[in-house]
């Protein structure tokens, strides 16, 4: 594939969902030019994932976008009832926590935020578009040559069928569970596979009966007749039933077969229904990690690299934070400020999240489906999983405390290669968190003077902005607990990098090490 012609671009990213999209607006944050292209003609139309977690809401609070998200509200805001029945005019069997209502006032300073997919696509495209990167959808790519000093990319029209030939310094494939772009490198997958297959029926209904005044998130609704998930589309008379296929059985399901279904669902035989459509091609749930999350200059991201059940929004969570995480890097990669290291980094970081996160979600989808087992307790596993996930090794300097690969958030290690904990502080204007103070930069906080000078002149040499705080002066710790969960003295120092993640940590005060610091976390 000749690139003399190709346009250059910094990055290519292939595929606009809400990985794609937010690595533009990451990208963009951080001043990387980039063409985003998606097959698909216009951003998703279908409800989805239904809510971000706080995890995930701190990394767009970062590049300004946490206000534009909360403008926006799904339909199903307020509604809290996630149960299991055998109908949904019959008597509950299990009742499971509602995440939304988990109080993570102790972790982060944010919320959840209920907000559809269908919602925050458009959101995040107009946000990426507004700061310049080029989106263009009905685009797919058909050929990709990697390359030691890039990436060539053949882009199609699917509306003209006009070919373009598009030069990259990077490609980040978010294009999906069957990416494309991932068989085109021939990158395959391990993980548990494929857990279940549904079909989804769209109808309109007046179910305010069997519902009982319940307010429905999702309903797992199984007898000996059916099996599937009924959640509301808009909060009244729209709603979507999924319904679960044997192993064995016929992938087409009629409009007259829908209806019985869905009546034996309800539990209302006589229930009218108008039927708006019955999905053609039926969908999985599954458990898929790819084995490779970077190849020379393509990195992989989103469900593109794993594939996780619908439980606790970590699919799109998890998607969220890889494209954050790339995005910083490749900003200072591209800037000549780090080295190739710092690339490869986001495999080491974040392959083996992704093999947890895919592993724990798939227990979790198995226990809580297959019976009432001990749900709750799995939603501890998952609180831990949303605040506590750790890096084993990566863009970080290790020091003598090594973190489990996930950690207890309310005993945090304060390592580094671990997420830098929400401390509440006090300031001239009322109360911020340590976690407010990412986003641009690296971050240097201390707790006594003497390393004003040294971040100065580190950040002067190496290029990389580096803002300094002291605990206690300006910014005042409201608890107390700065030390214990920093894991360092009054004299010492923690560098907290632009994803809110610790790269390096010191309790004496040695200002003259920080250098040092700074280039191995840099990969210089």
């Amino acid at each position: 594939m000749s690139d003399s012609a190709g346009r250059h671009i910094p990055v290519l990213i292939v595929g606009g969902g809400v990985t794609g999209l937010s690595a533009a607006v990451f990208l963009a944050w951080y001043g990387v030019p980039a063409l985003l292209v998606e097959r698909r003609t216009k951003p998703l139309d279908e409800p989805r994932a239904r809510a971000l977690h706080p995890r995930t809401m701190e990394l767009y609070r970062a590049v300004g976008l946490e206000g534009a998200i909360r403008e926006v509200r799904s339909p199903i805001a307020g509604h809290d009832v996630v149960a299991h029945a055998e109908t949904l005019a019959g008597p509950e069997l299990l009742r499971l926590p509602n995440h939304l209502d988990a109080d993570a006032g102790s972790l982060s300073p944010c919320k959840w935020a209920t907000i559809d997919q269908n919602q925050l696509e458009p959101v995040l495209r107009d946000r990426a578009v507004s700061a310049g990167v080029d989106v263009r959808y009905a685009t797919e790519v058909v050929a990709v040559d990697d390359r030691p000093d890039g990436v060539v990319a053949l882009l199609r029209s699917r509306r003209t069928g006009h070919e373009q030939l598009v030069r990259a310094d990077y490609l980040v494939a978010a294009d999906g569970s069957h990416s494309p772009v991932r068989r085109m490198l021939g990158i395959g997958h391990d993980g548990p596979g494929t857990l279940a297959r549904k079909v989804n029926v769209h109808f309109d209904a007046d179910l305010r009966e069997p519902l009982r005044g319940r307010r429905v998130i999702v309903m797992t609704l199984r007898n000996p007749a059916v099996h599937g998930f009924l959640s509301s589309i808009d909060g009244m008379k729209r709603w979507r039933f999924a319904i679960s296929l044997k192993p064995d059985q016929d992938t087409s399901i009629n409009e007259t077969e829908s209806v019985r279904l869905v009546r034996a669902a309800i539990g209302v035989d006589t229930l009218p229904i108008v039927i708006d459509r019955v999905s053609d091609v039926p969908w999985e749930i599954a458990g898929r990690v790819t084995r490779r999350m970077c190849t020379g200059r393509v990195f992989i991201a989103g469900d593109a690299a794993h594939t996780m059940p619908p439980v606790g929004t970590f699919g799109v969570a998890t998607g969220v934070q890889d494209a954050f995480n790339l995005a910083w890097k490749i900003g200072l990669h591209h800037r000549g400020l780090a080295g190739l290291g710092m690339l490869l980094s986001y495999e080491t970081e974040r392959l083996p999240v992704a093999r947890h996160t895919t592993r724990m979600t798939a227990e979790r989808y198995c226990l809580v489906n297959g019976g009432p087992g001990d749900a709750r307790e799995s939603a501890v596993r998952q609180r831990m999983m949303m605040f506590g996930y750790t890096y084993p090794a990566g863009a970080f300097v290790p020091d003598d405390v090594t973190p489990h690969l996930v950690e207890d958030p309310d005993q945090p290690s304060g390592a580094p290669g671990a997420r830098a904990p929400h401390i509440p502080l006090a300031h001239d204007s009322g109360l911020m968190s340590t976690t407010e103070l990412i986003g641009q930069g690296f971050v240097l906080l201390t707790g006594s003077t003497g390393w004003e000078r040294a971040a100065a002149d580190v950040a002067a040499r190496s290029g990389v902005r580096i803002d300094h705080y002291r605990i206690g002066d300006s910014l005042r710790d409201t608890t107390g607990t700065f030390h214990r969960r920093y894991g360092i003295t009054d004299g010492g120092a923690v560098l907290i990098r632009p994803d809110g993640f610790i790269a390096w940590r010191t309790r004496t005060t040695d200002p003259e090490a920080l250098a040092g610091a700074v280039d191995r976390v840099l990969f210089r």
